[in-house]
């Protein structure tokens, strides 16, 4: 019993009820009280209590019929049931109830009161304090696979926790590799959706005629092939989820045709008429910046709006390098299990060269990393030279930032990139990777460190 707890007195006698006050205004409890059922119900119906104490005969409703309905309303509140007119039948019928405890009027023992009061609000405390407990350890086992632990993971986390438990639709943004799909299905497997089917969809990877039929779906005959009336991929997530990859590669007609599926929650087959009802669940992903999409009239503004009710940024991995060696450690683990070998251990160094990359292909890139690494590496101990040596370095990936970055910035990056290519050439040799740059080892060595130190 604190400062500030509330109780909530329930009983048509004006002197019980004053008595309850002053007996609980030492201890500077909040005391609410109500002279009828319908009042107290209302009360609880507003607000919460850490105790409710019912009298068992009010004017309008039997004390038992109003614990049910407490035991409805606010669960987990414990309830004192008070009387006059107690019987041994009716304690245990209220015991039965949930009732906490049974007390007949008059308190002759004010001590035993006051003790049984502070019993009460304690127990309340201990059991939604478990409940909540119980709610955070299945929280964080809601999402095995996705792994992070810097503030902008456990964002993530966050919001599709909370997107698991309504039914909005679900934007998730991020580059290519972040694990915007893994997301999508972590959500539809915490929601009540589970039992449905996840169904995913590339819209980048269809041309426009064909993701139109296979989203839809399309009756026989409305084009060469159509032997058979089909159902899309709406019909076929049906009390489900469904998950639209690249959906900023769909073009403007595709767009119209998803808006009006979203409002309507129908489709109409390609070539049909009638409208097909569908219940189901959308999460869309792009690598692009949809609200600039929209500005170049690429991307309908009604579609965004319908969309982007709850949206995940996934930050790309070389903004959460500090998860780079758990990730690391994880896929190193379970490629060695599933290949029955035995567990491979990463070195500081190879370490220190998993923080030295910026992971142009992200999570992905990395996973392909380690899958090679615990194919190729002989042994136990992952060195970095290991991890340099299986490195696939993508010239196109940088190309495509250099031209989006001022002179100096493109400069910097080119330097910065060729500079690990050539050392990686020449494995690790520092006086022949200068050699052939042409520079003073000396100069490639310091380079190299404030390339290395800035990562």
């Amino acid at each position: 019993m604190h400062p500030g707890d509330k109780v909530l007195v329930i009983d048509d006698e004006p002197f019980s009820r004053e008595y309850f006050r002053r007996l609980l205004q030492p201890a500077k409890l909040k005391v609410d009280t109500a002279a009828t059922a319908e009042e107290g119900l209302n009360i609880l119906e507003h607000g919460s209590y850490d105790l409710v104490i019912l009298d068992l005969r009010l004017p309008d409703a039997d004390g038992i019929c109003v614990l049910k309905r407490i035991r409805e309303c606010a669960v987990h509140t414990p309830v004192i049931i008070i009387t006059a007119y107690g019987t041994v039948g009716i304690a245990v019928e209220a015991m039965k109830l949930g009732a906490f405890d049974f007390l007949s009027k008059p308190f002759e023992d004010q001590e035993k009161l006051l003790l049984t009061i502070r019993n009460a609000i304690h127990q309340g405390k201990l059991q939604r304090e478990n409940i909540s407990l119980r709610k955070q350890v299945r929280r964080e086992a809601l999402f095995p696979e996705i792994i992070g632990q810097t503030p902008a993971m456990k964002r993530v986390l966050e919001l599709a926790r909370r997107a698991a438990e309504v039914e909005s639709t679900v934007l998730i943004q991020g580059e290519s590799g972040t694990g915007k799909e893994l997301v999508a299905r972590a959500i539809h497997a915490a929601s009540p959706r589970n039992r449905g089917p996840f169904l995913a969809l590339d819209c980048a990877a269809l041309p426009e005629s064909l993701l139109e039929s296979t989203l839809f779906g399309y009756e026989k005959g409305s084009f060469t092939g159509a032997v058979k009336t089909t159902k899309g991929y709406f019909e076929e997530a049906h009390q489900g989820t469904l998950f639209l990859d690249e959906i900023g590669d769909a073009s403007l007609p595709l767009q119209a045709r998803l808006l009006r599926a979203i409002q309507e929650k129908s489709v109409v087959r390609v070539g049909g008429t009638q409208a097909h009802y569908v219940d189901v669940r959308l999460i869309t992903a792009t690598n692009k910046d949809l609200r600039q999409e929209v500005v170049a009239r690429r991307f309908r503004k009604d579609l965004f709006y319908r969309i982007n009710v709850i949206s995940i940024e996934i930050p790309p991995l070389r903004e959460r390098k500090e998860d780079i060696p758990l990730l690391a450690t994880n896929f190193i683990y379970r490629f060695c299990r599933d290949t029955k070998q035995k567990p491979k251990r990463l070195d500081a160094s190879a370490i220190q060269a998993l923080l030295n990359h910026d992971w142009p292909g992200n999570v992905r890139e990395l996973q392909n990393l380690m899958e090679r690494v615990v194919a190729l590496v002989p042994g136990e101990l992952v060195t970095g030279k290991d991890i340099v040596e299986n490195m696939t370095f993508l010239r196109t990936d940088m190309e495509g930032a250099l031209f989006e970055r001022p002179l100096q910035e493109a400069r910097y990056m080119f330097e910065k990139e060729y500079f690990r290519f050539v050392l990686k050439k020449f494995g690790g040799n520092v006086r022949k990777a200068a050699a052939h740059a042409s520079i003073h080892p000396a100069t490639f060595y310091r380079r190299l460190k404030e390339y290395t130190r800035e990562s």
